[in-house]
C-alpha cells in the first residue's frame, strides 16, 4: 500500500526509566526499562541522560556505554558523556520509529555498561528532585507520537467492477495497529451510455471477517444526499485483515470502484479518473494524540 501523511500536531510524553535513579558500579552492566512509550505508535524518541562519578574530586567526568534495545534487538549504540559535563559527545539518543518497529514486540528498554575506571550513581533520563547538583539543567527524555494522517488504499483500486445483483470483497490497507478514526468515501459509475446514472450500494467493513460498520449510498460526485460516508473509531491493538464488502443489489454493472479519486501525479497505478465532476478525495485513517 501506498502511505501518505499530512502534518497534525502532537504532544510529547514524558519517559522515566525503571528505578531511577541508578547506581552502576564500574564494570557493571544494568538493563532497565523506559517507561512511556505507547505500543504500536510510530513517532520520535529523545532520551537526555545523565549521572555523576562517585568521586571525591569535582567534575569528574566518566564515559559509559548506553544502547537503546527493543525487545532483545540493539537498536541504538552510544558511548558518551553525562548531559551536563564539559566533554563530548554528550549522552543524547534520537531515534525515529516507524510503524514496523513500532509494532514489534518487546519492551524498550536501556542497556547501560560502566567501563570507565568511577562508579557512577543518579544515572537518568530525567533530571529528578533529589539531583541537588546545579549544573544538571532540567533534563526531559520524551516520545513524540507521530499523529500525520495515512491515507487509506484499495486493492484494485480504480478497476473494481461489481457485476449486477453481486457481491465483491477487496482488501483495505492503512488501518493502523493504534487507536484512530477511519473515514471511508467512495466513488463508482454506472456501466450505461446513459449519463448521470446513479446507483447505490452497500459497503460493509470487515475485520477479521467481522463487520465493524456498513453503510449504503451514492457515489461521492452523484447528485444524490445520500453519499456514502463511512466513520468510526477504532481501539488500539486492531490489527488484522481489513477489507470492504461492496454489494451491487441493483440491475447495472458499477465500474471504477475506489476510496480515492486517484493522483494524476501517479498515472502507473492506473488509478486516476478523469471524470471531471468527481472531486479529488481520499479516505484516511487518522491516529489519536492525546
Amino acid at each position: 500500500s501506498y502511505i501518505f501523511t499530512g502534518t497534525v500536531l502532537a504532544e510529547k510524553i514524558n519517559l522515566t526509566l525503571q528505578d531511577a535513579p541508578l547506581t552502576i558500579l564500574k564494570g557493571g552492566t544494568a538493563t532497565k526499562k523506559i517507561n512511556g512509550i505507547p505500543n504500536n505508535t510510530p513517532g520520535f524518541i529523545g532520551l537526555d541522560i545523565k549521572w555523576h562519578a562517585m568521586t571525591f574530586v569535582p567534575n569528574v567526568f566518566n564515559k559509559l556505554k548506553i544502547e537503546l534495545l527493543h525487545g532483545t534487538r540493539v537498536l541504538l549504540t552510544k558511548e558518551c558523556y553525562s548531559k551536563h559535563s564539559d566533554k563530548e559527545p554528550k549522552c543524547y539518543l534520537p531515534k525515529s520509529v516507524d510503524q514496523t518497529e513500532a509494532d514489534a514486540a518487546g519492551n524498550w528498554k536501556l542497556r547501560v555498561t560502566n567501563n570507565s575506571n568511577e562508579d557512577v550513581n543518579g544515572f537518568n533520563i530525567v533530571k529528578e528532585i533529589t539531583d541537588l547538583n546545579p549544573f544538571v539543567t532540567n533534563i526531559v527524555s520524551t516520545f513524540e507520537p507521530d499523529c500525520s494522517i495515512r491515507y487509506l488504499t484499495l486493492q484494485g483500486g480504480g478497476k473494481v467492477e461489481i457485476a449486477p445483483h453481486s457481491t465483491v470483497e477487496r482488501d483495505l490497507f492503512g488501518v493502523l495497529s493504534r487507536a484512530g478514526e477511519v473515514h471511508i468515501r467512495a466513488k463508482w459509475h454506472t456501466d450505461t451510455l446513459g449519463p448521470n446514472v446513479f446507483r447505490a450500494l452497500r459497503v460493509e467493513v470487515l475485520r477479521n471477517g467481522t463487520v465493524v460498520k456498513t453503510d449504503y449510498g451514492y457515489s461521492i460526485h452523484s447528485d444524490e444526499s445520500d453519499k456514502l460516508d463511512i466513520k468510526f473509531n477504532v481501539s488500539a491493538n486492531q490489527s488484522g485483515n481489513w477489507k470492504l464488502k461492496i454489494t451491487n443489489d441493483g440491475s447495472f454493472k458499477l465500474i471504477g470502484f475506489d476510496i480515492e479519486k486517484g493522483s494524476e501525479i501517479n498515472p502507473i497505478l492506473s488509478k486516476t479518473d478523469l471524470n471531471p465532476f468527481v472531486p479529488q478525495f481520499r479516505s484516511t485513517f487518522k491516529p489519536s494524540c492525546n
